[in-house]
Parts: structure tokens; sequence; C-alpha cells
């Protein structure tokens, strides 16, 4: 159940990653740049505004749109041309000479941008990145999630999400909820860089016993509030 409380969408999928007490305490204006398909964008630049989760409702949303499976050295341009603090990458990558993409990555860390990624695509193997799968309402691995113990970055909620295209349902989407916390965030603590909000975020939940975390929203709030203030 989805409901309105003072302007504010209340929802089991908020309550689930912790998100319900900092959207209270302040709203995301921090810029999103979303890098996905044509057909994806509108779904995934939804996510967190007034008719999704209302997560950083003022949050500007950048589109970059590109083609399903493009070569490695493409998307690294389009990575070199963001301007946002937060990149969100949903995005099969086709064949080619992966290296201009993990150098294009480098420099997104260098010019201080976070990357959060779908956790199926390249993106997700360069270690600044921030690869995130799937889960259902009660914080299991999505039925399309292949299980991993070792994978790294973080579970977020991705199935039957709202938005202004209707739910919908995949790791960018829910990687969508974990740039859209990180654009609440940010606009909390404007001073934090993008490696205390990224530290910040990938502490998560504690308690899985293999696998990436759940999102916390409220242990990276703590965490920023201790050492980005």
């Amino acid at each position: 159940m989805i409901s309105g409380v003072g302007g504010r969408v209340r929802s089991p999928l908020v309550d689930l990653v912790r998100l319900t007490r900092v959207v209270r305490w302040g709203s995301g204006a921090e810029a999103v740049e979303v890098i996905a398909t044509e057909a994806d964008t509108p779904f995934l630049s939804g996510v967190g505004g007034r008719d999704g989760l209302a997560i950083n409702p003022l949050s500007p949303v950048l589109t970059r749109a590109v083609g399903q499976s493009r070569p490695p050295g493409e998307l690294a341009g389009v990575l070199r041309a963001v301007t946002a603090r937060i990149a969100l990458v949903s995005l099969a990558v086709g064949e080619g000479d992966e290296h201009p993409l993990h150098a294009a990555l480098d420099d997104t860390a260098t010019r201080d941008i976070l990357v959060v990624t779908a956790g199926d695509t390249a993106v997700a193997d360069h270690p600044w990145s921030i690869p995130v799968l799937s889960c259902t309402p009660s914080g299991r691995p999505s039925w399309f999630v292949d299980p991993d113990p070792d994978a790294r970055g973080l579970l977020a909620p991705g199935e039957e999400v709202p938005g202004p295209q209707g739910p919908t349902t995949g790791n960018g989407v829910a990687a969508a909820v974990v740039a859209a916390t990180a654009a609440l965030l940010w606009t909390m603590f404007p001073a934090a860089t993008a490696s205390q909000v990224r530290s910040a975020l990938l502490i998560g939940a504690s308690h899985r016993p293999s696998g990436p975390p759940l999102l916390d929203a409220e242990r990276a709030y703590e965490q920023l509030a201790h050492y980005a203030t």
C-alpha cells in the first residue's frame, strides 16, 4: 500500500530501507544524470520524484539516452560528459575494448562524481561504481537476480516500484532508488565528497549473512552526520 502523508509518500518500500525518517528531515535537490535507453529513461527518472517514492522530488533530472548494447567506448564518452554529481547508469554494454570505459570511470572518481549502476552491467565491474541489485518488498533478492554470496554493492527495492509511468521492476529501478537516496543525502550534507557519500551508502544494513547488504538510509545519514559536517 502507498499513501500520502502530509504531502509525502508513505510506502513499505521506503520503510524497508529506512528512508521514511530521512525523507522527513530534508528534501533531495541534488541533480541526477540518468544514462539509459530512451525507453527506460522515463521510468528511471520518475522513481524518486513526486509521482514515485518522493525521495528527491526537488532534484533536477538530466537524461542522456544511449542505444542498447553500444560499444564501451561510446559509453565512455557519455560518462566523460556528465555534469551532475550523481550518474545513474542502467544500460547493457556491447562488445569491444573496455579500457576507455574503465578510464572514464576513473575520471568520474577524480571529478567527484558518484556512479550508481544496475548490478548486471559492465559498469558494475569497476570498483568506483555502486552496483545495485533488486530486492523484494521483504528485502530478499528478486527472482531475476542471480545468487552470488560475493556480490558487492547494495540491494534496494526494485519490484513494482511506483512512478509516473506506472509500477516498474528491475535492477535499474533499484539503482534509481539508491541514486535518489544519494541525492537526498547530498542535499543534506552538501560539503560531503562523493567518496564520503559512497562509503556511507555502502555500509547498508548489516544483518544479511551473504551477498550485498540492503540499503539503509538512516545508517548512511548517521555516517555522514559524523564524518561530513
